[in-house]
Order: structure tokens, then sequence, then C-alpha cells
């Protein structure tokens, strides 16, 4: 089935008052996401929180994990859980499958439709397929899965399927020979695939630990560096 996010990419500037961070996969576990935010001393009122996307499925906080969308610090991009959720609009058997992973959250409200039609326009207009931050002057990509060559084909370019299946469903750290660096930013940092812990490889990092570890990372994106140019 065709998907077509509703938004591509999202620009955000500098955060000159605070610290960003960035998370990887939330899926539902956001009791566990405020621990380790207060024991890295997360100021909420100045520090922004980026994340690689999937707040939904296999925690069984999914719905207060969307809700972090309506606060002011939170910033994340859209998973493949969260296009499952959109295509069983169209087509129910989507729905289907989130509920074989973890999806009460979903069976109890299924016959609540505004609630359905809440979320959905929460993920239509706050999750967008990338983001560009700027941090101190370097640019930093987030995209769930993986990404085009070219970061900005991403961000303002003409996306095919198989574009949009990459950025959302791909799992390049099964083939690092073929894993290549992204063109046209400093940094891209992804979820999505499980590690035990951070992986890099390029100028592209993968944090999505709490599948393998049942512990979320979360980084300062200041402490991430580009590749040094030779």
């Amino acid at each position: 089935m065709q998907f077509k996010p509703r938004k591509q990419h999202i620009y955000n500037s500098a955060n000159v008052v605070g610290k960003d961070y960035i998370v990887g996969d939330i899926h539902g576990q956001i009791n566990r996401l405020y621990e380790q935010l207060l024991a890295q001393d997360f100021n909420f009122d100045t520090d922004r929180l980026f994340c690689t996307g999937d707040l939904i499925s296999k925690g069984d906080q999914s719905i207060d994990c969307l809700n972090l969308l309506t606060k002011k610090w939170f910033f994340a991009v859209m998973g493949n859980h969260e296009q499952l959720f959109l295509l069983g609009f169209q087509c129910s058997s989507y729905w289907d499958c989130l509920r074989q992973k973890g999806g009460d959250w979903l069976s109890q409200h299924m016959q609540r439709f505004d609630l359905l039609i809440r979320w959905k326009t929460m993920i239509d207009i706050m999750m967008p397929l990338t983001r560009t931050i700027d941090v101190n002057g370097k640019s930093i990509g987030i995209s769930h899965a993986s990404a085009t060559h070219n970061w900005k084909t991403l961000q303002s370019g003409a996306l095919s399927d198989e574009d949009i299946w990459q950025v959302l469903w791909s799992r390049p750290l099964h083939q690092l020979n073929s894993c290549v660096a992204i063109d046209e930013v400093d940094i891209v940092v992804h979820g999505h695939s499980p590690v035990e812990g951070i992986i890099r490889h390029h100028n592209r990092y993968w944090i999505d630990t709490f599948t393998l570890k049942q512990e979320l990372t979360i980084i300062n994106l200041n402490m991430l560096q580009p590749l040094q140019q030779s």
C-alpha cells in the first residue's frame, strides 16, 4: 500500500537556552523515560528531547508516550509503528498487526474513533519522516531506520516508495558493507535496529537499546562527533 507522510521534514533551529538530547525508540516505556531523564538532570523548561520514533507498541504506556507530542520539550520523527497505525485507517489489517505487538492500548479503544483520529492528527502533524537539528553549528539528522544517501533528498526532494520504506523499515546494520555515509549532513541518528550499545558507522549512529538491554539510550547531542575530514 502506498504511503506518503503528511510532513516529510522539519528543521529545528539551535537551542540557545538549554541542551538538546536524543533518545532511541521508546515503545510505551514512559516511566523508564522519565526516570532516565531525571537521572540526567534534564531541564524540562530549557532542554529539548528528540526521539527516533516508535513511541507506541510493545509497552503498556503507548498512549502516554503519544501524549508526549503535546509537550513543548519533546520532538520525534515517525517510526514504522506509527506508519502502521496510520495505514490502519485504510486497511484494518495494519491495526491487527499492531495489536499483536503489545497493542492492548489500541484494542481497548477501537470503538473510540474520536481518540483514533486525535492520535492520527498528532502523528501526522508532529512526527515528520525526518528532522534536522542545528547543534552548535553541526547539522544532525534524525530518521527512524535508515536514510537516502543524500540528506537533502529527505529534506526537500521527491521520495519514492522505496525511499520511504528504507527510512522506516530497513536494517542497514545487517549489511555493513553496503551501509554508506550520508552526504550533506554532519551526523544522522537512527533507531529501529536493536543494539546492545551505541553503534557508530561512518557519520551514522544507532541507539535503539531497549529491546536488548531494557534500558533507553539518551545522548546529549553535543557529544556526537562528525567524521573528521581528511
